[in-house]
């Protein structure tokens, strides 16, 4: 397996009330949420005595649109304490991912992966905990995407994660905003969560810019 295949920034029913909050990206929740241990795992476990502020809603597990690639190990099954949004990844290689993260000694993986040329894979179940983005694990769902920091996303993956974005709505209730920082709901990036979600720039600047392209784009594949 090749160094470019193998990189990966990774560490470790629709209702009225969702669509009538869809006609405008609202900022980061202000409401408090339940603090987490920076010191705690790159896992993302949490400390016994923590309750979730809410169970996960329940929805599909797996996306029907997904090609279903799970894996046996680099995951925690039901270790979802709560369900938040989605986090944006850059892969920093190309090819798909479902080949390093199934190798035990790395210790990472992500929900989704999605290609330049818009192949969804899903590796880990909506039900379970993906290692992508430390302490934030228990509470977002990840997706990987294929290329580099300096290059944006292409139009067929800003097309492809809002349709992960569209069934995380319909299916998990997922709001159509813009998360900035671990506190909020919505749609997320990797670097949002400093150091507690291992310090990572990912998924750089260009692709951080265009997660208000992706719900835009989703907000249009909703159904009126």
């Amino acid at each position: 397996m090749s160094r470019r295949t193998a990189l990966a920034c990774t560490g470790g029913g629709l209702t009225a009330t969702v669509l009538a909050g869809a006609a405008a990206f609202r900022g980061p929740d202000p409401r408090p949420a339940r603090a987490v241990d920076l010191q705690e795992q790159e896992q993302g476990e949490v400390r016994p005595g923590a309750p979730a502020e809410k169970p996960p809603v329940p929805g599909q597990a797996w996306m029907p649109d997904a090609t279903r690639k799970p894996l046996s190990v680099n995951f925690t099954p039901g270790g979802l304490t709560e369900m938040r949004g989605l986090i944006l990844h850059v892969q920093e290689g190309e090819n798909s991912l479902h080949e390093r993260f199934s190798d035990p000694a790395v210790k990472s993986s992500s929900h989704f992966w999605v290609s330049q040329s818009g192949e969804i894979e899903q590796y880990v179940s909506a039900s379970d905990r993906a290692w992508a983005q430390g302490t934030g694990n228990p509470l977002w769902l990840s997706v990987e995407t294929s290329g580099f920091a300096r290059r944006p996303l292409t139009a067929q993956q800003v097309e492809a994660v809002a349709r992960i974005y569209t069934w995380g709505v319909a299916q998990h209730g997922w709001r159509l905003e813009q998360a900035s920082t671990p506190l909020g709901r919505g749609f997320g990036i990797h670097s949002m969560g400093g150091r507690a979600w291992g310090g990572h720039s990912c998924p750089g600047p260009l692709r951080a810019a265009q997660t208000g392209e992706v719900l835009s784009t989703a907000l249009r594949m909703l159904p009126r």
